[in-house]
């Protein structure tokens, strides 16, 4: 039996917890024809691997996000798993051979940091070092400056898995029914067919100043790009296409934030029970609301019978 591909990352805000309220909101046509998935904010394709592992109508899935790091990493796994699996099997025993020497292992990472940021590496060894900070940084966070120099310190992992060979494998496999994209998400509109579904994951608005986790290219994603969102939500939507949407419930933390009330106030919103897990205060982590926002009626939903 092969192996169900799962994320080959760590993600801050990842989706694998919102898995059940979004297999709530799908429509019945997931289920009964063959259908195209696209995910335009990638990340670490929690939705993408649980939709390739569970709907065999899936006809094709496109991938994007702006992030060209991580794109690269997404083509590498998917043509040259082998080469990378033996690069990440050297990062890996030459960290775990560090460990227990907390200055030696500091100087490690710190060192791949900056091979990482110089952007000099082939594109396999760059995708070997993406996921090398990305299974040792502080949670798992990506976080780039102004100049989209990787700043996330250590974590504190002894012996990390850096190298798992099998899913890797089986993500490369599963990534052959995909195709990927880098750039803005509105080019995904160019791969649609007669049966689409988006699903949004787009950095999320911050709930205070301190959340601030979007930092994810050098490019802010503020107000103004979160309404340009909804702007092309509402086209899809006149386009007879199916969405998907999550982010940050702000009303959760300010009763009288109608951010996102208002500007999908045409759509279905949806409060959901989620679980905040970066925060570097653990008292400060915990459960809180997200949004799941939809243009799929609630008659065109599809239940899960068995």
């Amino acid at each position: 039996m092969e192996k169900s591909a799962k994320p080959f990352l760590k993600w801050a805000g990842g989706k694998t917890q919102l898995i059940g309220e979004i297999e709530k909101s799908l429509p019945r046509e997931l289920v009964n024809s063959k259908f195209t998935y696209i995910e335009p904010f990638v990340g670490s394709g929690a939705i993408l691997f649980w939709i390739l592992n569970n709907y065999p109508n899936l006809e094709k899935a496109v991938i994007n996000d702006i992030n060209e790091d991580l794109i690269n990493t997404y083509k590498i796994i998917a043509s040259s798993p082998q080469e990378l699996i033996s690069i990440l099997e050297i990062l890996q025993h030459e960290f775990h051979a560090v460990e227990g020497n907390e200055d030696d292992k500091k100087l490690y990472y710190y060192k791949k940091r900056d091979l990482y940021n110089t952007r000099r590496a082939g594109k396999c060894e760059q995708a070997a070092l993406f996921i090398f900070l990305n299974r040792t940084c502080f949670n798992g966070l990506y976080r780039v400056n102004r100049s989209n120099l990787y700043n996330v310190p250590m974590g504190g992992y002894k012996k990390p898995t850096i190298c798992d060979k099998e899913n890797i494998l089986a993500v490369s496999n599963a990534l052959k029914k995909v195709e990927i994209l880098c750039g803005d998400y509105e080019e995904t509109l160019y791969n649609t067919g007669e049966n689409t579904l988006f699903y949004f994951d787009p950095p999320y608005k911050p709930l205070n100043e301190t959340s601030n986790f979007n930092s994810y290219t050098k490019d802010e994603f503020n107000d103004a790009e979160q309404v340009r969102l909804k702007d092309f939500c509402t086209k899809l939507d006149i386009l007879n296409h199916h969405w998907i949407l999550s982010n940050s419930d702000v009303k959760d933390k300010n009763e009288n934030d109608n951010f996102f009330d208002y500007l999908y106030s045409d759509f279905l919103i949806k409060r959901v029970d989620a679980k905040r897990s970066i925060n570097s205060n653990a008292d400060r982590r915990g459960s809180l609301k997200e949004l799941l926002i939809t243009n799929i009626t609630s008659n065109q939903q599809y239940v899960r019978t068995i």
